[in-house]
């Protein structure tokens, strides 16, 4: 029996480092951690802002985030080990209405291989019961759903790490892509809240020599579990 459970716990050692693959060659596309305020969005050269209402953005620093019911801190790298560090900003979906829905849309300047798929982490809590909040990656230019509608993690006074993963297969360089959330909640008292986006190309993980081994190792194990 120590031999079998031996056996199990190597397989899950290489089924996990084999998970790790396809973050090793990350290509970054997008970010924004809204630490440069409201201004930040309007103005920049590499995306635009839009919003349901069209009246500006709820843009806050670390000291906004008290008002909104929201830590000032969050785990950055997420890993629990470390410690949390105060967030550079963040943002309300819900400026104005309830509901409201929120995007970004700019180029894609980076060229696709086979092989390869977006990655899409951001950290989100929510204001009141912000039920209904979305996420979604679109590619406008080809007017196609990239993830589908996403429900993503929300933390109550509390920032989430959120990560999805979906195909690129239909991407190509020079294509408009979209990221829109909705607030959820029938008003602006109630919303979802949004912190450091980062959307990345990465390599799928292909079928690596360890995981490939982890499984005959899971195989062996279960044979020798029957005898």
């Amino acid at each position: 029996m120590k031999t079998i459970l031996s056996t199990f716990s190597t397989a899950a050692v290489l089924l996990s480092a084999s998970s790790l693959f396809n973050v090793a060659n990350a290509s970054l596309i997008f970010s924004e951690d809204f630490s440069g305020g409201s201004s930040s969005l309007v103005n920049s050269a590499d995306a635009s802002w839009t919003d349901t209402s069209g009246k500006g953005f709820e843009v806050y620093s670390v000291n906004g985030a008290k008002v909104r019911s929201m830590s000032k801190t969050y785990d950055h790298d997420n890993d629990a080990s470390t410690a949390e560090i105060k967030i550079p900003g963040g943002i309300e979906v819900n400026d104005d209405l309830g509901n409201e829905t929120l995007s970004v849309t700019f180029t894609l300047d980076s060229i696709v291989d086979a092989g390869q798929e977006f990655l899409l982490t951001f950290f989100a809590g929510e204001r009141g019961n912000a039920s209904g909040a979305t996420v979604e990656v679109y590619n406008v230019t080809q007017d196609i759903s990239l993830s589908g509608i996403l429900e993503p993690v929300l933390g109550a006074g509390e920032w989430i790490f959120n990560s999805f993963s979906f195909d690129a297969a239909t991407t190509t360089s020079g294509d408009d892509i979209q990221i829109s959330w909705t607030g959820g909640g029938k008003n602006s008292a109630i919303s979802q809240e949004v912190a450091d986006v980062n959307l990345s190309i990465v390599d799928v993980p292909a079928p690596a020599t360890a995981a490939i081994f982890a499984l005959g190792l899971l195989g062996f194990g279960f044979s020798r579990f029957k005898k």
